[in-house]
């Protein structure tokens, strides 16, 4: 594969932009009610433009410190074309505020390497955000994420509105511009949650410059340039089964000509069955 065609599908790969589309629209753990340890499995596997592809997959502890603080952490294996990484992952939730009206103060963090061919490269994310309770119905989402993965770097700062139009139904929009480094990313994202009793479902489009392409010249040489435009869909629905929740998700992006297709699988087991004293 061609450098360009190889940070094109690097660029589909990374969360700091693409995969955002498809992150909660609050923090993942939430802290409940009462203490709900769990073990988070996902699969996923992927074609891209040129007849190749990949797949992955990844295993997450989450477990409740107390009703306010939760904390996870696991591990993630991604394969696509010749490009492979590896990471370890920690994410926490604090919440505070009153009955009604609450607030959650969470982090997340990716660290790891990967190869290219035969060219390594290290991989680090991370997040710090702030959800808050405006009203019963509204919330608002500060966030400041910071990714430095091979040639790619800088800050990608976002703001998120989330509606709960009823106790099922919320729908919520996003826009994430880049600061520093070289991603010249501006992300937009709307998507609509429906969680019921039998089932849950969501849905959503993203869109906007993503993260640059790397035109080698040279050993040790490099230029940048304005990133391609993403074009990206996506739809999902989950079910409980006694104790595991289901989760299947299909994603389409198209990322200046180079189209990828993804299908993820992920359950949750908890661990400690309904009613079952810590």
């Amino acid at each position: 594969m061609s450098a360009r065609a190889i940070t094109a599908c690097l660029a589909v790969a990374l969360p700091g932009a693409q995969a955002a589309a498809v992150e909660p629209p609050s923090p993942s753990p939430t802290p409940g009610p009462v203490t709900d340890p769990r073990l988070v499995f996902s699969t996923d596997g992927s074609t891209l433009t040129g007849g190749s592809g990949g797949g992955g997959g990844s295993v997450t502890w989450v477990g409740d410190i107390t009703p306010q603080v939760v904390i996870g952490a696991g591990a993630e294996y991604q394969q696509i074309a010749n490009a492979h990484w590896t990471t370890g992952n920690f994410s926490g939730s604090l919440a505070f505020g009153g009955e009604q009206l609450k607030t959650h103060l969470y982090i997340e963090a990716h660290e790891g390497a990967g190869d290219v061919g035969d060219h390594a490269f290290h991989y680090s994310l991370a997040s710090l955000g702030l959800l808050g309770q405006l009203t019963p119905e509204l919330t608002l989402q500060l966030e400041e994420r910071y990714l430095d993965i091979d040639k790619s770097h800088g800050s990608l700062p976002k703001l998120g509105l989330t509606y709960r139009a009823t106790l099922r139904l919320s729908a919520s929009v996003s826009y994430a511009k880049s600061f520093g480094g070289n991603l010249g990313t501006r992300l937009v994202t709307g998507r609509i949650d429906y969680s019921g009793i039998r089932f849950s479902a969501i849905a959503g489009l993203a869109g906007g410059p993503a993260a640059p392409a790397v035109i080698f010249s040279g050993p040790g040489v490099n230029f940048v340039k304005p990133g391609p435009q993403l074009r990206e869909g996506f739809v999902g629905i989950g079910k409980p089964l006694q104790r595991t929740d289901w989760l299947l998700l299909g994603d389409y992006q198209d990322v200046g000509g180079f189209k990828r297709t993804s299908v993820t699988l992920a359950c949750t087991v908890h661990l400690r069955a309904h009613g079952q004293p810590r």
